[in-house]
């Protein structure tokens, strides 16, 4: 019986952890970025809600290297940081470049417009160069 118990509670541990994670899901939206560019090192972002400013952030390597189109850059975003009520649809981003040894952005792209949904996951595609300017695309992952 003690072993029926046991496995009882670790049953529903485990089902609650699960059910925790889902809530967690449901309660966030991820943005990952895809680097086309090259010799960027990290990308800081602003983001708009209803054009309204409401936050900023920055990826890059955790190694520490250059960005590809094969490095990780996922930012999630939460219902308790964008705002209960917020009107998640009418999101958008823009994104400011830096190379290695940059002290400032070499460049803003264009405002990406999301119609977020929590639960769900978007790709943005960050493409062109100093020279010519930057720009951001909403993309399919």
């Amino acid at each position: 019986m003690r072993k029926t118990v046991l496995a009882a509670v670790l049953l529903l541990v485990f089902c609650l952890a699960a059910c925790g994670g889902q809530n967690a899901a449901e309660d966030a939206f991820t943005i990952r970025v895809v680097c086309e560019s090259d010799g960027i090192w990290q990308i800081f972002y602003s983001c708009y809600l209803d054009g309204e400013y409401c936050g900023m952030g920055g990826v890059a390597d955790l190694d520490g290297g250059e960005l590809t189109e094969e490095t990780d850059l996922s930012i999630s975003f939460t219902r308790s940081f964008l705002g209960q009520d917020a009107d998640i649809s009418q999101f958008s981003m823009d994104f400011s470049p830096y190379g290695q040894d940059d002290t400032s952005e070499i460049g803003t792209t264009n405002r990406v417009a999301i119609r977020a949904e929590y639960g769900q996951s978007y790709t943005v595609f960050l493409s062109g160069d100093r020279d010519s300017g930057f720009q951001a695309a909403l993309g399919t992952p």
